[in-house]
């Protein structure tokens, strides 16, 4: 497995903005080819998990490509993909 990893900083003037937004970004990855499963934070942390490399890094690359990694009042300062190593579950 994949993952796309992002951190954002955002500015104060965008936090509460960005936060309503955080369900429909969740909701609206799920019929992405390849996604597992995601997860977001209302401070501007991400991380989706794709089953597989390539599937992935077009995600990671369409969103570079939309400019979507830094809309206004937004700073990246992560965004990523990286090979799975291990995951937990708690039952």
């Amino acid at each position: 497995m994949w993952a796309v990893i992002g951190v954002w900083d955002i500015s104060p003037e965008a936090i509460d903005a960005l936060r309503a937004q955080v369900p429909l970004m969740a909701s609206s990855k799920v019929g992405l080819p390849g996604f597992v499963h995601g997860t977001w934070t209302l401070d501007g942390h991400m991380i989706q998990v794709y089953d597989n490399e390539a599937d992935a890094r077009r995600y990671h690359q369409d969103m570079l490509d939309q400019g979507a990694t830094e809309p206004p009042g937004v700073r990246c300062v992560v965004w990523d993909v990286s090979e799975v190593g291990a995951e937990s579950q708690a039952p």
